[in-house]
């Protein structure tokens, strides 16, 4: 059953928009009033536009469990390797205790650059979102309906009832809920076996994290074809230009002609001796991809050497989780009349296709060689279509210039298999043609949230053969050996059972999220009904959040610093304005 974490990870208590009601643990800094009033202002006035006319309340995200769905406190960095953007946890610097830690360095999930000097940078608090309180507490009302799977929902927290949470919501009244491997798992009542839960197709893409883009090449291995992580050089494809995200096969070859993507992620050694501009002890390696976070590499200035075993550090480079559910998308460029082309992702060694006719625009979703289904698409002769082909959660998707092919996609039942990755999970994904000539540009790499199985821990206890990885070098040592992937077979489940009108609860930010199945259980006086640890009873559960109408102000023109935090002029955050998924 659930086991209650030795950690304390954070949670989500959210906070009123406005007022603060449980006070701060620090002084606020010079400035922040200012800026928080310059903010509110606008706020208000966004607020008044979007809140009017519905039951709602606005909140905001003081901490990092639900991210990157949802951002606490956060420093948001643009790279200066690879110019990805990417946002780090700051909550510590407000709410971690005494001293107060300013963040001093985080890590680019894009090419794992470690970007330093980052206590110079604005801290902004978290989104500001509009959670609405009638479809839960007021059914009767039109558009209301009972909390369902996969919302965002805020409730009371069970051993805090004052306090209230924001997670999301995977188990529903009457459910065994069962971890296994990063998925859920689900037995609804009265049933025997459990199904793997898919998601529906507006959370699988809304709940995508980044693993590659390759527009933001690292400009240190840009000349160095060795660390080129897309390559198809021996099977036709051309470079069209270093460190741009292009490349072109020119020849209608009868047989696939393959780029590949390898997961070359440099080790903090290896980045150290590049930037150096020496021979990096070791050279590059194809590595798994991992459940890696950028959020949570958030490093104080005494404690930035990812070398070392101690305290955080330790938590910024171990995040060691094989994730094979994988989403592709790719700008794809046919010149040609005639011809096939197919995208392809690995999990566990197995390859999963959808290929297109150019001549007719079928598109044929293939396990390995066989055919799972057949359909139309708009991607007929010549033309230029961005491709998305996912394969998450045992269905394989594809959405050509943004609309669906096939609906919801293809589901396939692996049954009892265990999923291992092989030597094949080292280069999982590939974008090929065969008798046809194309470019293929802007590539992005995307995986799926891995479910811990108790917040604070890795699911890899009896992986690692008797030792935890003590450097990062020995945690990349595992995962270049195919010879030792075998060893994640013994990765254990955990269950959960859910009585009558009790739900359950997880962040996506799956390894730091205080939720569910880290939660203790103490008597209640409001608790009248027996309660296990890991349940949320129906009459706390309070809202629906549905939009982030405020994350914060970007900075733009002339920096002009009142103070760390506020910088002017500022704009609205209009990119990142969007419906919870």
């Amino acid at each position: 059953m659930g086991r209650t974490a030795a950690t304390n990870p954070p949670g989500h208590s959210l906070r009123p928009a406005v007022s603060d009601p449980r006070g701060r643990t620090a002084a606020p800094r010079t400035g922040d009033g200012l800026r928080e009033t310059l903010e509110a202002l606008v706020v208000a006035a966004v607020a008044a536009l979007v809140v009017r006319g519905f039951e709602a309340q606005a909140f905001v995200i003081p901490t990092g469990s639900m991210a990157p769905t949802l951002m606490g406190r956060h420093k948001e960095v643009v790279c200066p390797q690879c110019g990805f953007t990417f946002s780090v946890n700051a909550s510590e610097e407000v709410e971690g205790g005494f001293p107060l830690r300013p963040v001093y360095s985080g890590v680019c999930v894009n090419c794992r650059h470690q970007a330093t000097r980052l206590d110079d940078a604005p801290s902004y608090k978290g989104d500001r979102i509009l959670v609405s309180m009638f479809p839960y507490d007021l059914p009767f009302l039109p558009g209301a309906s009972p909390p369902e799977r996969y919302d965002v929902v805020v409730f009371r927290y069970p051993e805090e009832p004052e306090v209230s949470y924001i997670k999301r919501l995977v188990g529903l009244p009457g459910e065994t809920i069962r971890i296994h491997h990063g998925d859920l798992f689900i037995k609804p009542p009265g049933a025997d076996d459990f199904k793997l839960q898919r998601k529906p197709m507006e959370h699988l893409r809304g709940m995508q994290i980044p693993v590659y883009d390759d527009s933001h090449q690292p400009r240190t291995l840009r000349d160095r074809p060795e660390w080129r992580r897309w390559n198809g050089e021996a099977a036709g494809w051309a470079v069209v230009e270093p460190g741009k995200s292009l490349y072109r096969c020119e020849k209608a070859t009868e047989d696939w002609a393959d780029l590949r993507y390898r997961h070359l992620v440099p080790e903090p050694e290896q980045w150290e001796s590049l930037l150096n501009d020496r021979a990096p002890g070791r050279p590059p390696r194809p590595t798994l991809i991992t459940d890696f976070y950028s959020y949570n590499t958030n490093l104080p200035a005494e404690n930035t050497d990812l070398s070392q075993t101690r305290g955080d550090t330790r938590n910024a480079w171990l995040q060691p989780h094989w994730v094979g559910d994988l989403t592709l998308a790719v700008d794809l460029d046919v010149q040609s009349d005639k011809g096939e082309v197919r995208l392809e992702l690995v999990k566990a060694g197995v390859p999963y296709y959808a290929a297109i006719d150019v001549a007719t625009g079928k598109v044929q979703f293939q396990r390995r060689d066989e055919t799972l289904a057949e359909f139309d698409s708009t991607v007929i002769g010549r033309g230029r279509h961005r491709l998305e082909f996912g394969d998450v959660d045992d269905r394989l998707t594809l959405l050509v210039d943004g609309r669906t092919v096939g609906g919801d996609g293809v589901e396939f039942d692996l049954g009892d298999e265990v999923p291992v990755p092989t030597s094949a999970d080292l280069s999982p994904a590939a974008v090929a043609a065969r008798g046809a000539v194309v470019s293929a540009s802007d590539l992005v790499l995307k995986r799926d949230i891995y479910y811990t199985q108790t917040p604070g821990y890795t699911d890899y206890g009896p992986v690692w053969e008797g030792r935890e990885p003590r450097r990062p070098s020995e945690l990349f040592d595992f995962l270049a050996d195919p010879a030792r992937f075998p060893n994640l077979a013994r990765v254990r489940s955990e269950e959960y059972e859910l009585g009558d009108d009790r739900f359950m609860m997880m962040g996506d930010n799956s390894p730091r999220s205080k939720d569910s199945r880290g939660w203790d259980s103490f008597d209640r006086a409001w608790d009248t009904v027996d309660r296990k640890s890991w349940e949320v009873p129906r009459s706390l559960v309070t809202g629906k959040a549905f939009f982030v109408y405020w994350p914060h102000g970007v900075p733009f023109g002339p920096d002009v610093r009142i103070s760390r935090d506020l910088r002017i002029p500022f704009r609205p955050y209009f990119e990142r304005m969007r419906w919870i998924r």
